[in-house]
Formats: structure tokens, C-alpha cells, sequence
């Protein structure tokens, strides 16, 4: 069932039919009460509508034509009076421009985060990381070959669809779920590629694609490798999404840590001190004590800029934490390890990076060392739960695990002197 009389929108005079394409502007603020009345608010105005409007919403977060959106939406309708509602609201939403004809395409005026990755502040940080984007790039040079199938998980700009399709591609699926997708779609017009990429927004665990795709590429590899997802996202997308013989760009990772001295006043943003009740004592007369007495004194995790964390005195050789391969399937990760003190001093934590295989020959690190202000990724950090003051040969051991959906945790085991020291475990 679609309007079958004439509506206009606040944007145009060209009517509205059951092949009409909807879209949904890229980010609004959306208030929900408790009898699932809702107000959005969007560009300083303040729409009341009901509740099919948030089923709309949800659904037309993929553009679609008025009258599949109305299909689907339906389902929830149990007779005619709900109908008549969710055509009422559908207009409601087209008068107040939060649907439209055509896409919104450009950054978001929204500040970042709240324009999210319709912001041109992150996509501006990706591109001027040339070390780790143009790794990407000639990656999939080397991946892609004339007449492949791409699919592109979360294409942003454009950039990786783009190059997949210079590198011969005969489609290219580019997948974004940010409004930022009618952008990229113009990058690729403007490269001359727009004929082989079809930009789809939307979630990849969500769509189906006409075609199985022969290379898969995606960079949502996050400051530790796997705290994005990408494991379980590339495993539903093998499945169902690519051929048995699928290329990843990436193909897999190496984790690795090592000890580190983190300078006291960077862990007293994280865990309270003695000296911080103190100074608190004397400025309010007010005792936080138990602040510290509470402390679970656990190993607690943390990202950090890689040009501060260079500055950081290291205190062993990197030890491999855990190996894996994209193209197996997701699995629970334990890992024991030893670190080694190769110098006397100070150690409060331990860093984790990763060395990641991207293409047959091309490979790409983010050893905080190698870092600097252009690098648009983090580090991440584990502060110990106590300061341990080491020798050469001492040896400090942690329990590594990975529990999926991008949860990880470094924890301390214990601390074996030299010879002839003391040992202390936790």
C-alpha cells in the first residue's frame, strides 16, 4: 500500500509515487518516551511523530523506494487505521525532511563525534596517514586481479573500492553505513570507476550481494587489531558473502608486547595515588582515601598517542602474544607470557601492537616507536597493578585473552627475579 494522492516535500515540488526513492538525512537526535512517542530533533526544529516512526527510520537507513519501505514497516500493522498512521507518518518525516528524495552528500556540519564518520575529522586523519593507508592501497594492487569480484567493508571515502577497481575489478561492492557513502560514490565518479562500484549503505551482517565476492577488503582494524570486530565481521562475510577461494586484504595478524615504564602522572589519569587524595584533601577538606583502598589493583587497559608512548623507556624485547588468521574462524584466544627485563629500572606496564599482513608482499606495523602525529591509530596500553622496580633477567609473567566482540585483557601473573632475587606473584 503506498499514498496515493499527491504529497509534496519541504525541499521540492516533485511528487512522491510508490517508486520514489527515500533517504534518510545522515545524523539527527531522536528522544523516545515511555508510550514510544518520539521527538527528533534536526537542523533546530523539533518533530513530534508517532511510533511507526522509529520502524521507518530503522528501516530506511538503507535508502529504499516508498513502496518497500512502506512493505516492510507494514509488518508491525495489525489493521487500517495502522496503516493509515504509518502513511501519515512516512509524510509526516518527508514534509519535515528528515526522509528525501536525494541523498545528502558532503561532510556532516556536526561537529566530530557526534557527525560520526560523516565527519570530515576522521577521514581527514585516515587520509593523511599515508604510511598506514597507502600500505592499504598497494595491498589491494597486488591482491586484485582483472575481473574480480570486491567487496569492500566499511569503504569510507572510497578509497580501497577505488583502487580495487584500478586494479581491474570487475564490481566492486563498496559497504558503509555512514551517509558518507554518497560521498565516496563521487570520489569514484570523479576517478572515472563509478560504472564498476556499486556503494551500498548499510551493514554488511545485513545485506545479501547478487554476486559472491573473490576479494574481500576492509581496514576496521582498530588500535589492537581485533578490538573492531574484524574477526567476527570477516567470518560472517566468508560464510555467506565470498567464494570458498576469497582473497582478505588483511589476511591476519601478529600481536606483541612489551614492558614499558609509564610516567606516574599518565597512570594517575587512570588509577588513584596516594599523593592525588592528598592534594584533594588539602584543596576541598575532604577525605578519598577509599578511593585508593578500593582499588582492585587490576591491570587496567588504556590507548595512548604512539609519538607519547615512544618517549616511554622500554624495558624488554618484544614476545608474541597470539597469531591469527582471518580466513579461520573466530575462536576464544588464551595466551601465557613471559617478558624478559633486558635493563634495570622502572616498570609500570606493557604495550601491545601488532604486525599485520595485508596483501602477499605488502605488510604494515604499528610499533609505537615507528609512530608519529600523522598515524591516525592509538596504542594500547595495559598499566600494571603495581610499579616493580627490575633487574636485567627478571622476568614478569601476564595471561593474555581474547573473548570475542573486541574484548581483550592483559593480566599480571607475577614476577620471577634473577638469580639470586626474590619472587612475587599476584
Amino acid at each position: 500500500m503506498v499514498p496515493r494522492t499527491t504529497r509534496q516535500n519541504r525541499e521540492s515540488d516533485v511528487s512522491i509515487s510508490s517508486t520514489t526513492m527515500l533517504y534518510r538525512v545522515p545524523e539527527f537526535v531522536l528522544e523516545v518516551d515511555t508510550s514510544n512517542l518520539a521527538k527528533i530533533y534536526h537542523e533546530g526544529r523539533v518533530i513530534k511523530v508517532g511510533p511507526d516512526a522509529l520502524a521507518l527510520l530503522d528501516i530506511l537507513h538503507t535508502p529504499l523506494p516508498v513502496a518497500e519501505a512502506v512493505a516492510r514497516a507494514r509488518d508491525r500493522c495489525r489493521g487500517k487505521r495502522a496503516a493509515q498512521q504509518l502513511l501519515t507518518t512516512l509524510i509526516q518525516l518527508l514534509n519535515a525532511g528528515i526522509l528525501r528524495r536525494e541523498p545528502v552528500v558532503g561532510f556532516s556540519t556536526a561537529a566530530w563525534p557526534r557527525g560520526g564518520y560523516d565527519a570530515a575529522f576522521p577521514h581527514l586523519k585516515i587520509l593523511n596517514d599515508v604510511a598506514r593507508k597507502g600500505a592499504f592501497v598497494r595491498a589491494m594492487r597486488e591482491t586484485v586481479r582483472p575481473g574480480d569480484v570486491v567487496l569492500d567493508l566499511g569503504t569510507g571515502s572510497g578509497i580501497l573500492a577505488v583502487a580495487a577497481a584500478q586494479a581491474g575489478a570487475a564490481q566492486v561492492y563498496a559497504v558503509e553505513p555512514a551517509g558518507m557513502v554518497h560521498l565516496a560514490e563521487q570520489v569514484a565518479r570523479a576517478n572515472g570507476v563509478a560504472e564498476r562500484i556499486s556503494f551500498i549503505r548499510g551493514w554488511s551482517t545485513q545485506l545479501e550481494l547478487p554476486r559472491q565476492a573473490t576479494v574481500l577488503s576492509t581496514d576496521i582494524v582498530g588500535n589492537e587489531a581485533l578490538d573492531m570486530t574484524i574477526w567476527e565481521t570477516l567470518q560472517d562475510a566468508r560464510h555467506r558473502l565470498l567464494t570458498a577461494d576469497a582473497r582478505l586484504v588483511p589476511q591476519g595478524f601478529t600481536a606483541l608486547a612489551c614492558l614499558i615504564d609509564i610516567p606516574e602522572k599518565v597512570i594517575q589519569a587512570y588509577r588513584p595515588c596516594a599523593a592525588q587524595a592528598r592534594r584533594w584533601k588539602a584543596a576541598y577538606d575532604i577525605d578519598f582515601s577509599p578511593m585508593i583502598e578500593l582499588d582492585r589493583r587490576e591491570t587496567i587497559g588504556f590507548y595512548e598517542r604512539p609519538e607519547v608512548v615512544r618517549a616511554w623507556p622500554v624495558h624488554s624485547d618484544p614476545v608474541e602474544v597470539y597469531r591469527v588468521d582471518l580466513s579461520q574462524d573466530v575462536r576464544n584466544l588464551d595466551a601465557a607470557l613471559t617478558l624478559t627485563a633486558n635493563r634495570a629500572g622502572r616498570v609500570s606496564g606493557a604495550v601491545v601492537y601488532f604486525h599485520a599482513q595485508l596483501g602477499p608482499t605488502t605488510t604494515f606495523h604499528t610499533a609505537p616507536w615507528d609512530g608519529g602525529e600523522s598515524s591516525h591509530w592509538y596504542t594500547a596500553v595495559w598499566a600494571l597493578p603495581e610499579v616493580f622496580s627490575v633487574a636485567c633477567g627478571d622476568e614478569i609473567d601476564m595471561k593474555y585473552s581474547y573473548r570475542g566482540d573486541g574484548s581483550s585483557q592483559l593480566e599480571f601473573s607475577g614476577i620471577r627475579r634473577a638469580k639470586g632475587g626474590s619472587s612475587e606473584t599476584s
